[in-house]
């Protein structure tokens, strides 16, 4: 596939108006390069293909990369604010939204006190660095505590469990897929997924190349998965029971003494505490619970204890269940017994050119960045500075002091990625006020009394911002925008802007210079670099200029970090002008031990056993008796190359083809249904159901039913024209909002008891 060129139909050829840009893809964690073709006659893409002069992603290109071309032209895109005027959206200027938007955001708060306020961001953030850089300086101005993020639908756990084992949220250790002889993969699907919390462009190679230089890999998973398949062994486990076997590995290792910190030695607590829990569960009591036979588990725990480089991963599927934290936790609690973290081939630290700025929360004192506060209704945790999904509806329709009466969405469409779709739909038309930064009028925007449009991703610079705590090399770039802005548009961060200018009462350019002031002051004081603190304030903002953005942002992240020029007084390193000179990326190698500089934990020691989530453990031994004797189907989730999550639904190049939302069912169950290929089944929980066509396959373990997220779009007021021609099931509308991983208040999506039957033809 990386050799393929994708023109858009109308690419007019031997243009000289025709022009080709390296760029990063929008799309994904893998941050891929692309040669894009651009038209600057006409503004169009009219070509793809992957960047082999890109030393990270070497030519690599999936079909969401190939899909840049039809996204930057889709007619459904939002050209111009929208308000909505007697129920129906029209067209406004820039100046009529904002200040709409400022009146009625400054009159709810001082009415109601700033938590009157609810906020939520999508993953796109983590791809639009206008965002990335400017919405926390925004909600500090809000005030607000009722932050929501699509992270407690997928990812909290491991964010959570890394925070409180290393003391960092964003110290999440990352496999060191090009240097490990033995990687096992639980609950994840990279070969699908392009690799989540694990940003290493080409996975399949990568994968590939690790069983060619006679190393193994192992994929746990209820799915026999496209990863899998280019697999040495697969292990079939019963979905939520990750756990209970992962507790039976940890007995082996301390069983037959396989535990072997090695340079660890001395960096780490609560090991005795890991061995007592562990000691409940040896093989054969999980036996049952999992599906999996005590030698086979047996076998794994010697054979990863034993060589000389491994990397226990887990993703998805183990974070989305109902001990999504526990899980995530043993993982690296296996990784650290065998001397596996900060290791080359182990699960190491990365370390860019830049601070990661989002989700960094660390450990203040003794005080973990969790529980500090909780939700109003029902008590849930707070984490890093944000609350659970989970709290949402019963935040907006609970009324009371506190009372969520306003609403801002950024970049996600949570009516259809968020557990009880159909409820948060009507919170959402219970709202005071509800504003929208976004891209299409979908399923969540609809709701909106005021929509601002994001311009097509290649009219704003680039860089690895976000991804740079994942990437397993370090290599960072800048891409140009390949258009400028049109007159109607505005650039994510000045809408931003514009919004806390007024909501702060003061103009932008005050806005800008103080959040510029306030980062300078920080960064100056905590960069990586040995000389940041030596540098002179008023040199630095000189040089950064006068031109207001994320640019100058990264150019200061850049100098005070560990490869920068710290402002001239080190004259061999880094800056944004040196970074331009590289437009195919920069690698600086790959991950480096550190360890020593990534905790943050009050002792600067690996807690093996965090208080907080071994609290949990009751919890799970209670619970072991269900999975023992299951008596109902449970549902999974699934991934597809041409989709990510819900927003990529709208581009025929690729919906088109075959149905891919259908539900995977083992001929087994199949039969004692009654439902034959193509039929459509009735997957029902008490709060709804859906209908979709089955398909039957022997890749799925028996009492297992997996459904793809993020489809659904047949909702009254949505503009997705391609969307509803394809419009699927929504696997949130069965999904109760209320059951949650208790640490992390993260959505439970895998393991979802539910109702299978056949629909009768009509």
């Amino acid at each position: 596939m990386n050799h393929v060129i994708h023109r858009a139909e109308v690419a007019p050829q031997g243009s000289t108006d025709i022009s080709v840009h390296p760029r990063m893809c929008p799309i994904c964690e893998a941050y891929c390069g692309l040669l894009v073709e651009a038209d600057s006659r006409t503004k169009k893409l009219v070509g793809i293909r992957g960047d082999h002069e890109d030393p990270f992603s070497k030519g690599f290109i999936c079909a969401k990369g190939y899909s840049w071309t039809e996204l930057h032209d889709d007619p459904n895109l939002i050209k111009t604010p929208l308000i909505k005027r007697d129920g129906k959206f029209v067209a406004a200027t820039w100046e009529e939204a904002f200040d709409l938007i400022g009146e009625r955001l400054n009159a709810i708060c001082k009415k109601h006190g700033p938590d009157a306020v609810g906020f939520y961001f999508g993953n796109p953030i983590a791809h639009k660095v206008g965002l990335l850089y400017y919405t926390p300086p925004l909600l500090e101005i809000l005030g607000s505590r009722n932050i929501y993020s699509a992270s407690t639908v997928d990812t909290t756990p491991k964010f959570l469990s890394s925070g409180l084992m290393f003391g960092d949220c964003t110290a999440v250790p990352v496999p060191d897929v090009d240097r490990t002889d033995y990687f096992v993969i639980q609950g994840g699907n990279p070969v699908v997924s392009n690799g989540s919390l694990m940003t290493a462009p080409g996975m399949p190679k990568r994968i590939k190349a690790i069983r060619e230089r006679g190393g193994k890999v192992i994929v746990i998973d209820p799915r026999f998965t496209e990863t899998a398949e280019i697999a040495d062994q697969h292990i079939s486990i019963r979905p939520g029971t990750d756990p209970y076997f992962l507790l039976a590995i940890i007995n082996v290792l301390f069983a037959e003494n396989l535990v072997r910190l090695r340079h660890l030695d001395g960096k780490v607590r609560g090991i005795e505490t890991v061995r007592a829990l562990a000691a409940e569960y040896p093989p054969e009591r999980v036996v049952a619970a999992c599906t999996v036979p005590a030698e086979v588990i047996r076998q794994l725990a010697r054979e990863f204890a034993k060589s000389d480089s491994a990397a226990w991963y887990g993703r998805f599927g183990t974070c989305t269940q109902s001990f999504g934290t526990v899980s995530s936790w043993l993982q690296d609690v296996i990784n650290v017994l065998t001397g596996n973290v900060d290791r080359a081939g182990g699960m190491m630290f990365p370390v860019g050119i830049i601070p990661n700025v989002v989700f960094n929360d660390i450990f203040v004192g003794d005080v973990p960045p969790v529980n500090r506060w909780q939700t109003r209704v029902s008590g849930l945790p707070e984490f890093a500075g944000t609350f659970p999904n989970g709290a949402l509806i019963e935040e907006i329709m609970t009324p009371g002091e506190g009372q969520i009466r306003a609403f801002i969405t950024m970049a996600g469409n949570p009516v259809l990625s968020n557990p009880n779709s159909q409820g948060l739909s009507e919170a959402f038309e219970n709202l005071d006020f509800m504003v929208s930064l976004d891209i299409y009028l979908n399923e969540t925007t609809r709701h909106a009394d005021v929509i601002l449009p994001s311009p097509p991703h290649a009219m704003h610079s680039d860089f690895p911002a976000y991804f740079v705590h994942l990437m397993v090399r370090n290599v960072p770039k800048w891409s140009a925008p390949i258009f400028p802005l049109e007159e109607n548009q505005r650039h994510d961060w000045q809408a931003l802007s514009e919004i806390a200018a007024r909501l702060a009462g003061i103009t932008v350019e005050d806005f800008e210079e103080k959040q510029l002031q306030a980062m300078l002051k920080r960064f100056i004081a905590d960069g990586k670099h040995p000389l940041a603190q030596s540098i002179d304030p008023l040199t630095a903002r000189t040089a950064l200029g006068e031109e207001p953005g994320p640019d100058r942002i990264y150019d200061l992240l850049i100098r005070t970090g560990r490869n920068g020029d710290a402002f001239g007084l080190d004259p061999d390193g880094l800056n944004l002008e040196k970074i331009k000179q590289y437009p195919h990326g920069l690698d600086l190698g790959p991950m480096i031990p550190r360890v020593d500089e990534a905790l943050k934990t009050p002792d600067r020691k690996i807690d093996v056993a965090p208080a907080y989530i071994v609290a949990d453990m009751d919890r799970l031994r209670a619970a072991l008796p269900d999975y023992e004797q299951p008596n109902s189907m449970v549902m999974i989730g699934r991934r597809d190359p041409r989709t990510n999550n819900s927003w990529m639904h709208n581009l025929n190049v690729l919906v088109k083809g075959k149905n891919r939302c259908t539900a995977l069912i083992h001929p087994d169950d199949a039969a004692r249904l009654k439902l034959s290929a193509g039929a459509l089944a009735r997957v029902s929980t008490h709060i709804g159901a859906i209908e979709l066509p089955v398909t039957i396959t022997d890749t799925i373990l028996p009492g297992v039913i997996s459904i793809p997220h993020g489809w659904g779009h047949d909702k009254e007021g949505v503009e997705l024209d391609i969307a509803r021609l394809h419009p699927g099931a929504n696997f949130n509308q069965i999904v109760d909002q209320r059951l949650m991983d208790v640490p992390s208040g993260n959505a439970i999506l895998s393991g979802v008891p539910v109702t299978v039957e056949a629909v009768a033809a009509s």
